[in-house]
């Protein structure tokens, strides 16, 4: 393997690690966790749940982006405010995901029966704190495979969400393909716009 695709190796460990503990959690014998707190003890919840759907929602920002990034040069003025704001947003959103994410693990691996959707969701966790050092160093070192990686995890851990997350993770990614074809209409009719004045 060429020195430039060195890179590929630890992307390739998480995401096989990742689907072993998916593979898992829905084969393995692991509905006999440890006892945990009881369900009506669990006051703080809700608030933890509700984390990460937020933090599913900043995912669903994030990568809007990746499609959003190649209309720098649109022809609609509107399509090219949204790439500024979602140029910077993408990076705030990751680490808002990342920290949220973290928190929701944390409490429910502290004070939760361990469940299959605790193995789904160490997976997740696991593709997005790769997704993010590999953001982290897109703009630090040079090499062209890096962005290809951080693609290639952000959907596998968009994958990832919907088996762990299943109806607000469907909605969201369905949100971000109904705004791209948003996105796609508002450009085209700027190009329509531009052809009848030019002609």
């Amino acid at each position: 393997m060429k020195h430039g695709r060195s890179v590929f190796v630890p992307a390739v460990v998480v995401a096989l690690a990742s689907l072993a503990l998916i593979f898992y959690a829905f084969f393995g014998t692991i509905h006999q966790g440890p006892p945990g707190i009881n369900p009506e003890e669990r006051g703080s919840e809700g608030l933890f749940k509700t984390m990460g759907t937020i933090a599913v929602w900043c995912a669903a920002i994030s990568y809007a982006w990746l499609r959003l990034k190649r209309k720098r040069k649109s022809p609609s003025p509107l399509v090219k405010k949204l790439v500024k704001l979602f140029d910077q947003a993408h990076r705030l959103a990751g680490y808002a995901v990342i920290v949220l994410i973290a928190a929701h693990g944390i409490y429910f691996l502290t004070q939760s029966r361990i469940k299959d959707d605790t193995y789904t969701g160490i997976a997740g966790f696991a593709l997005l704190l790769s997704l993010g050092i590999y953001g982290f160093l897109i703009r630090r070192v040079k090499n062209k495979h890096l962005r290809k990686i951080h693609f290639l995890l952000a959907t596998a851990f968009a994958v990832v969400a919907i088996i762990h997350a299943g109806g607000s993770a469907i909605i969201a990614i369905l949100s971000t393909i109904v705004f791209w074809g948003l996105v796609w209409l508002i450009e085209r009719k700027a190009a329509q716009s531009t052809e009848n004045r030019a002609a």
